[in-house]
């Protein structure tokens, strides 16, 4: 929001600076992010008049001036054509510093040509004044000589403020002045808001407008003002609008930004002309209904979106833009003004559904004073008369009935408690008046007022308002000696233990956004929209989801490094995931994330460098994390899951439990991502793994003793698992046998058909003795026995 120092000036004294204004507000709760300076030159720029001028001897288009600043004549080579005496021009003496893009320019003596020159004869753009460069800027004659040229311009300040959602009163230059009169303790010299209600004394047209959503549109008034004429604005009100960041456009449209940027409440101008039947009806779009807006594009209109139609179709979008079809146009005539007051919360939705954002939705959406709709209309009125022309002839207002003011009781020891500081019953009360909040009764009820009823709720708000006026910075320094208490420290701990383990794998943790758009929700084939949940008033449709996994920040992540080129990827993400349940409130979890893709060791020059990650170093991920965390029980499955490739998924379980998939990614995920080489993935529930468990450390003497080696070889059915195999020789108690681990697997149609080679290598060792080879023979054997025997394999 920009507000202008010379417009708040308009209102009320400011005995400040504006620098001091600036930080006046700042303190206020206002605050000003920039200060900018507008309509001023640089010192060392005085008037001047042209004495005479001479061609330059040495040049065709350098003339050389005698020019007067007053005290002084000065000679001022020149190269501007209308440089004729007798005009009176702005004169940049020595010394005199401009901007030059990121660094300055001085004004120095100097020769042109061989002839000295002792100052620059100004244009327009030249002072940062306009865009004219064509020649000297020319003042008028009896223009003083010698003086600051700033004293002529009389430059503006503009701040650049940051207004807080629950403060749409700031939305205006009034509003602003409203909270420094109480700031300052002076008084409003100017309401715009003020003019007296005997100037709506005019015929009322009730066939003039018909509110069918008065849910949306409790107050609706048009004024219909004919023969008008469009034109351009005056200078003032031109200036006022660039100060506040608006184009000028015409007299018109100008007047209703002037007055939105005023009081805060946004008007639009009809041209009566392209409203079929005359009249305006506010109600729900109709299915398939469309609009032309006035930025030129088409918005496709469903029942959440309130219009002004006219007897055929929209013509506005309420609260929003106004329609192409119905704007004003340079041969206008006749207008239909507005001035309205719209629901908040439909107009975010419209404005939010169509990705529509402008200044009147900017300020409907936040609240607009419904008070001040009539008086802001009659305000526009007051200036089309002025500086349109035309008579104010009929009026329509469609008005439900308004809710009751509300009250706040206070009590003046419980707002000095929450102050810690001693301010006096009767400062309180004027404190409050100033602000607009009337003392009603000796019980110390105050009424809050109609531009406040957004944000002063009770007590607390009120005793807020009399700190930020009596000065924040006047509340005195208490040091907080009660300890804070230890919340969540312990879970915040393991989380970050966590993340540690993850980090030993070899993992990188990335933070992804927790609002997704819907397209990205369902992506994985898991979840139904009937499974999301939406926000109500997202700050945009693709931040409308809350993530029911943790998947598609992942994904949308390794597909951003991709496309940069980075492709040896190896991420983690641990945070909450949301889901709906129709039976009960919705679900709040912690997910566990992992995608790697890419070379298995990117940073060698050997071959090994040419190698890609495979199903397994993901398995061996997960399993290098169960040993970091001493999970006293975990085991893994083939399974079935839509997010992977069937035959290369597995579950991870933990104590019985399923606590995660994992697997290489189907390629409807990965689709597009540019990448060689496959994407493999887990997603684990934290539940099951954080409360798994553990595992004691229980000490074993290594034995002192040599091992020996023995390798099984079997042909086996294709679908028999590597788990099956090792559950099954575990169980067999062979004497001696430390280990066991699958090292060969082979298909081939060679081998017969459904059937694979599989081959183990077993390793045998006794804690009190050498092993003799007749030892380890025959517990071989047996073991070969039992394999053929219990699975049905055929040894090899």
């Amino acid at each position: 929001m920009k507000i202008s120092f010379k417009w708040l000036k308009r209102y009320l004294d400011l005995p400040l600076t504006p620098d001091e204004l600036a930080a006046k507000l700042t303190m206020a709760g206002l605050e000003v992010e920039a200060v900018e300076r507008s309509g001023s030159v640089p010192e060392g720029v005085v008037t001047a008049k042209i004495l005479s001028r001479e061609k330059h001897a040495n040049s065709d288009h350098l003339s050389v001036c005698k020019v007067d600043k007053g005290d002084e004549v000065l000679q001022i080579v020149c190269g501007a054509p209308n440089c004729d005496a007798g005009n009176v021009v702005p004169l940049a003496t020595i010394g005199t510093v401009f901007p030059d893009g990121d660094g300055t320019f001085t004004i120095k003596k100097g020769k042109l040509r061989g002839v000295e020159s002792f100052g620059m004869m100004c244009s327009a753009r030249e002072l940062g004044l306009g865009n004219d460069h064509d020649g000297l800027m020319i003042l008028p004659p009896e223009t003083k000589l010698g003086i600051p040229m700033n004293d002529l311009l009389d430059p503006d300040v503009v701040y650049d403020c940051s207004v807080t959602p629950n403060r749409p009163d700031w939305l205006s230059h009034f509003g602003v002045a409203r909270d420094l009169a109480a700031l300052l303790d002076s008084e409003i010299r100017e309401n715009p808001l003020a003019l007296p209600e005997a100037m709506d004394n005019v015929p009322e047209d009730p066939a003039l407008v018909s509110v069918e959503a008065p849910d949306l549109c409790p107050l609706y008034a048009a004024r219909v003002v004919q023969g008008i004429r469009v034109g351009e604005s005056p200078d003032w009100m031109k200036q006022a609008l660039l100060s506040a960041g608006i184009r000028p456009i015409s007299n018109l449209v100008d007047i209703t930004n002037y007055v939105m940027m005023e009081t805060g409440v946004p008007l639009h101008a009809f041209d009566i002309r392209n409203l079929k039947g005359g009249k305006i009806v506010v109600r729900r779009a109709r299915p398939g209904e469309s609009i032309v807006a006035l930025d030129g594009k088409k918005y496709d209109l469903t029942q959440d979106n309130l219009c002004i139609c006219d007897e055929e179709k929209p013509v506005a979008i309420a609260g929003v833009m106004g329609g192409e079809y119905s704007g004003i146009q340079n041969d206008t005539e006749t207008v239909v003004l507005e001035s309205a007051f719209f629901d908040p919360d439909s107009i975010r939705l419209t404005s939010r559904k169509l990705g529509l954002a402008t200044d009147a939705s900017y300020r409907y959406e936040r609240g607009v004073d419904r008070e001040a709709v009539l008086a802001a209309g009659r305000r526009a009125l007051s200036l089309i008369l002025e500086l349109a022309g035309g008579n104010y002839t009929v009026r329509c207002v469609a008005e439900a009935p308004k809710p009751e003011p509300r009250k706040i009781t206070a009590d003046f020891n419980r707002i000095r408690a929450l102050l810690g500081m001693d301010v006096d019953d009767a400062r309180i009360v004027r404190i409050l008046g100033k602000l607009g909040f009337r003392k009603e009764t000796a019980e110390n009820v105050f009424t809050v007022p109609s531009w406040r009823i957004y944000d002063a709720m009770g007590e607390a708000d009120l005793a807020e308002e009399v700190a930020r006026i009596y000065g924040l910075d006047k509340l005195p320094d208490v040091h907080i000696r009660a300890m804070t208490a230890d919340y969540g420290l312990d879970a915040f701990k393991v989380l970050e233990g966590l993340r540690a383990d993850l980090t030993k794998c070899g993992l990188d943790e990335i933070v992804c956004g927790s609002l997704i758009d819907e397209k990205s929700a369902t992506a994985d084939g898991i979840f139904e929209p009937g499974d999301l949940l939406r926000l109500n008033n997202p700050i945009s449709l693709e931040l409308a989801i809350p993530r029911p996994s943790l998947l598609p920040g992942m994904l949308a992540t390794v597909k951003r490094n991709a496309a940069r080129r980075c492709c040896d990827l190896a991420f983690f993400e641990l945070g909450h995931v949301f889901c709906a349940n129709p039976a009960k409130f919705p679900e709040e979890r912690d997910e566990l994330v992992i995608a790697m893709t890419g070379r298995r060791h990117p940073e060698r020059f050997s071959a090994e460098s040419r190698e890609v990650l495979d199903f397994y170093d993901l398995k061996g991920v997960l399993e290098t994390l169960m040993d970091l965390r001493r999970v006293k029980s975990f085991s893994f499955e083939s399974a079935e899951d839509p997010r992977f490739v069937k035959g290369v998924c597995a579950v991870l379980k933990i104590a019985g439990r399923q606590a995660g998939v994992f697997g290489k990614f189907v390629p409807a995920l990965t689709r597009g991502f540019k990448l060689q080489t496959p994407v493999f993935g887990a997603v684990i529930q934290l539940e099951n793994l954080l409360s798994a468990p553990e595992r004691s450390i229980l000490y074993q003497p290594v034995s002192q003793f040599p091992v020996t080696a023995r390798d099984v070889a079997f042909l086996a059915p294709r679908d028999l698992e590597n788990k099956a195999v090792l559950d099954f020789i575990r169980n067999a108690h062979v004497p001696n046998l430390e280990s066991v681990e699958l090292f060969d697997v082979f298909e081939d149609e060679s081998l017969g058909a459904g059937k694979k080679s599989m081959a183990y290598s077993l390793v045998f060792r006794a804690a009190d003795r050498t092993l003799t080879d007749e030892e380890v023979n025959q517990a071989h054997e047996r073991l070969r026995g039992k394999l053929e025997k219990g699975l049905g394999v055929e040894l090899r």
